[in-house]
């Protein structure tokens, strides 16, 4: 979504309806979608702790509700693997 007027994304890095550059928006969702990657991954592995740091990173740089899903169970994964 554009921050200037709300537009929605539409693949290009100029907003269609102000024109408002979207690269660096762009580029931070982009950093956030390769953080769940590796928490994803992270959990694959079993290493809960760095699975939630990652999640949790994604999260504060771009919140999507799948995102705090992720952020939850990996959190959810910690506690579980900590009183192991």
């Amino acid at each position: 979504m554009c921050p200037v007027c709300g537009a929605s994304f539409r693949g290009s890095a100029a907003c269609s309806r102000c024109g408002a550059d979207l690269t660096i928006v762009m580029s931070l969702q982009a950093s956030a979608w390769r953080l769940r990657r590796a928490a994803r991954n992270a959990v694959r592995e079993g290493n809960s702790a760095r699975a939630h740091a990652l999640a949790a990173k994604a999260q504060a740089i771009h919140q999507t509700p799948s995102g705090a899903h992720l952020e939850l169970v990996t959190a959810w994964l910690q506690i579980f693997a900590d009183q192991r």
